[in-house]
């Protein structure tokens, strides 16, 4: 269970869910994004996914309903959002309206806590991409979970400053920056690998992440490893903040 700092304890969920409920502090799930072994086995090992198939392709309504009948009681689910979106500059388009209705449905079918939008590190901060950013975060429907961006080449703060007064979510990797402010109820981590996707966090990295999550003071926290030996370096996290 993942024991955070605070003053008192809500409830206790032990069995199949390893979470504790806190009464003031975050409700924190430890994640990969994908599924790094077998379905079956990853329910019993993680309380969450962020899942990554999204990215190419929606999912059958089959492996949706297998999703949610097979996972444990209380799993989290997040989602990439289609990365064409983010290639063709999060323009308006009749094309990404599309892509966005489709998996819209598809999140809400699988009872997600968020989605994800997620650029690459060739999408800069320009004053067209700003721009571009502000009309499509103000174009998304409102009936879509909790909105989080992800935008590498970015500073978190300035794509908190892109997207204005509406209520997203900015993602961020704890070890090279700050979480954006403000950060009210919802915490969103995203942690590609130290050097890149076929890195791993040492001992002293890992130590580094659970001293950020014990120290969030929101109500839902995401940390969410995407690195090849994300397994590994999730299950440590998830442990050690267990003990």
């Amino acid at each position: 269970m993942c024991r955070l700092p605070a003053e008192g304890f809500d409830e206790i969920l032990t069995d199949p869910v390893r979470r504790i409920r806190i009464l003031r502090g975050p409700m924190l799930y430890v994640a990969c994004s994908g599924f790094p072994l077998p379905v079956s086995r990853y329910w019993s090992l993680f309380e969450s996914v962020e899942i990554s198939d999204t990215e190419l392709g929606i999912p059958g309504a089959g492996t949706v309903r297998r999703w949610l009948r097979e996972s444990p009681e209380g799993f989290a689910f997040t989602a990439l959002a289609p990365k064409a979106i983010a290639e063709s500059g999060f323009r308006k388009t009749k094309e990404n309206k599309a892509l966005i209705d489709e998996f819209a449905e598809f999140a809400e079918t699988l009872k997600a806590h968020a989605v994800v939008f997620q650029g690459d590190k060739t999408f800069k901060p320009t004053k067209a991409t700003k721009t571009a950013i502000k009309a499509f975060v103000g174009w998304l429907p409102s009936d879509l979970p909790q909105v989080v961006i992800d935008l590498p080449a970015w500073k978190p703060k300035d794509v908190r400053a892109a997207c204005g007064k509406k209520p997203i979510v900015v993602a961020y990797d704890p070890l090279l920056e700050q979480p954006p402010t403000p950060v009210v109820d919802f915490a969103y981590m995203r942690m590609p690998g130290p050097a890149g996707h076929r890195s791993r966090y040492d001992e002293e990295s890992v130590e580094k992440i659970i001293e950020h999550c014990r120290g969030l003071e929101v109500e839902e926290g995401f940390c969410v490893f995407r690195n090849i030996d994300m397994q590994a370096n999730a299950t440590s996290v998830r442990e050690k903040l267990e003990s």
